[in-house]
Parts: structure tokens; sequence; C-alpha cells
């Protein structure tokens, strides 16, 4: 997957106030979840880590965080910690310094993470929420049982996946011993949805964020779990969390996977390579899926199950990426074979036709434009 996957893993199970029940989940999800993200063949996300962090080393790191992106950086915030509301229904996220009497100077507010996020220039930033609101409401508050995670820290550009939407108990497990944690169910289903590639229901080689959602969603719910996560997403295009260790399913129609090369001879005597680049750089930059880069990286991303080789992106200018794919086919044998199998994927097979007439050296390029 191509350069900018930045992933920050904010887990908090220790508190210092009594009266912030300890989680032991946290300390295992955080590993856990950096793992899979983490992994080249899975998430290829580049991942820090806090554990336990007091609220100014939390509040530091998540406005680092968001600092200086790129507009096609896809990010991911993960918080597992207690979710807390003050008298006037705030949301604020603990840390290991929480004082819940003075939320507003000891906390991380859901406030400060929605200004960050509206400064960054990332178009794809997804929020992961594995807090647990029980017991979120202080003695005598008044207001209704659920947590309005969408109308303080949605908007354009965000998916935000939260363990759970009212006061529930975002359980940890089955059963928990202080010296053996287990992962909360919640997290442990994103982990296991990634690990095993299971997340990918259509089975196209790739999971995004809504297929996640739904593969925790009835994880949870086979489990009898008393939660119900939520998911709330307002981006313009497909926001891909990882690659599927299981691949794209083979020769399947729908499935994503590259149909047959399109019929029609191997061209017996190709132009030169320059030329033959300078073809394909036009002609993929006028394609629909070139337009944006989650598009180009998506096509990319097809192209590598066909080479068998990783295809590195900017993701900053159009055509140095449409170079970058062009490149990568002409170094294979049947590299043109492959790029035109993808383009038939994307934009139909009569567009490849057109592109192939345009590689032949007894084709005039002008009568293709």
């Amino acid at each position: 997957m191509s350069a900018g996957r930045h992933a920050l893993l904010v887990a908090t199970g220790t508190y210092r106030d009594w009266t912030l029940g300890q989680l032991r989940s946290p300390a295992r999800d955080a590993p856990a979840l950096a793992e899979v993200l983490g992994d080249p063949r899975i998430g290829d996300f580049q991942v820090d880590t806090i554990v336990d962090g007091a609220h100014q080393e939390v509040t530091r790191a998540v406005e680092r965080f968001f600092l200086d992106r790129r507009r096609d950086d896809l990010l991911l915030l993960h918080l597992s910690c207690h979710g807390l509301k003050n008298d006037n229904g705030e949301l604020h996220f603990a840390a290991a310094d929480t004082d819940r009497r003075l939320l507003a100077s000891t906390s991380v507010t859901a406030q400060f993470v929605r200004r960050q996020m509206n400064r960054c220039r990332a178009r794809s930033i997804v929020l992961v929420l594995d807090c647990c609101y029980s017991g979120a409401f202080l003695t005598g508050t008044k207001g209704d049982t659920a947590v309005h995670v969408r109308d303080e820290l949605g908007g354009h550009g965000r998916v935000v996946l939260t363990a759970t939407n009212r006061t529930e108990y975002a359980w940890e497990g089955e059963r928990i011993t202080e010296l053996d944690p287990e992962p909360s169910r919640f997290t442990g289903a994103l982990v296991r949805g990634l690990r095993t590639g299971e997340a990918d229901r259509d089975r196209d080689g790739v999971i995004d964020v809504r297929e996640l959602y739904d593969f925790v969603y009835e994880e949870l719910r086979d489990a009898g779990a008393g939660q119900r996560p939520q998911l709330w997403a307002e981006v313009e295009h497909r926001v891909v969390v990882a690659r599927s260790v299981r691949g794209p399913l083979p020769d399947t129609p729908g499935s994503g996977t590259p149909p047959p090369p399109p019929p029609g001879p191997v061209p017996a005597a190709p132009p030169p390579a320059p030329a033959v680049l300078l073809l394909l750089t036009e002609a993929l930059a006028g394609l629909p899926c070139m337009e944006d880069a989650p598009g180009r990286q998506q096509f990319a991303t097809a192209l590598e199950q066909f080479l068998d080789r990783r295809i590195d992106l900017r993701g900053v200018r159009q055509r140095e990426d449409v170079v970058a794919i062009a490149r990568a086919a002409l170094r294979r044998p049947d590299g043109q074979r492959a790029l035109l199998s993808t383009v038939a994927l994307f934009e139909g097979q009569r567009t490849a036709t057109e592109i192939e007439h345009r590689l032949r050296p007894d084709g005039d390029p002008r009568a293709h434009g």
C-alpha cells in the first residue's frame, strides 16, 4: 500500500483515581492491534502506541499525530479507555492521571480531538473508540443515556467506529485475571477480522471500514455481548484499512479479482520502452479510476495481484502515480497483459481493448484518442 498510512493507539487501563475502575484489556489490545496494523502484508501502517499515558502526554501525541499531514494520507486513531461525561453532557476520554472531579483539566476532551481533526489536511480519518460508557454519567446528571459521538466527533472525511453508543459495558472478555488479561470483545474482534482476513466479506482482497464494522458487529452479536457497535461515515471514497491475508477469490465474478486478459494477439514487435511508457501514461491518466489517490491505490493493489510485486505510490500527484504504475507493469514480461486486465476490471473490457489498440505497433495512437 502507498505511503501515508499512520496509526496512533492510545490504551489506558491503569488509573490513579480510585473511582475509575482498572481496565486490564487495553494492555493487551494495544500490542495485538499494533501488530496487525503494522504488518506490511495486512495494514501496512506506521504505528505509534501510548499505554497508560498522562493526559498531557496523550494530548501532545494526538496533536502531533494530526499535524503536517498530506491531503491523501490515511490516519487511524484508536482510543481504548474509560469514556466519561461531565454535567453538561460533554464527552471526555480518561487518561492515567484523570481526576473525575476535574475532567476539564485532567482528561482528553472530545472537543480537543475534534479540533485537531478539523485542522488536519488529511481527507481520510478513521477514529476507533473502545470505551466503556458504563457509569459515565456523574451522580445526579440529567439527560439521555446516549453518548452522542457523531455530534461531537463526526465530520466530512471521517469514519467513527465505536464499541457502543449508550451506557453499555464494553466487555473485557469472558474471564479476566490480573496476570492474564483478555482483549476486549470489540478490539479483539477487530484484530481477529484483520489477522485472519475474515472481515473481507466480498473476498476482493481488501478490507474496508464498512466490512470491518459488519464483521465486528456480527461477532459481538453472535457472542451474546451486551453491546452494539456503531458506525458513522462521511467520506467520498472507499476507505481501505487492510489487505486480506486470504487474498481475493480466484476467477469468481464480482469478487474483485481481475478478469482474464483481454483477447487479441500479443504485439510481436512493440514500440521501444520509452514510447510504450508514454502511451501507457497518457492512456491511464485519462481513466476515471485515476482521478484521485484512493482510486489509484485500489488500481495498484489489484495490479499487484497479477505482477506479484508491490507498487509504491506517493499519492500526491496523479501523473507521478500513473508513471509508477506503468513502469511496474513494463518491468514484467507479460506486464502489459496484466495492466490491460486490471483496466478491464475497473473501466470495462471496451476501454482495455482501446488501450491495447493504441499500443500495437501498426496502430495510430491519434486514431484512438
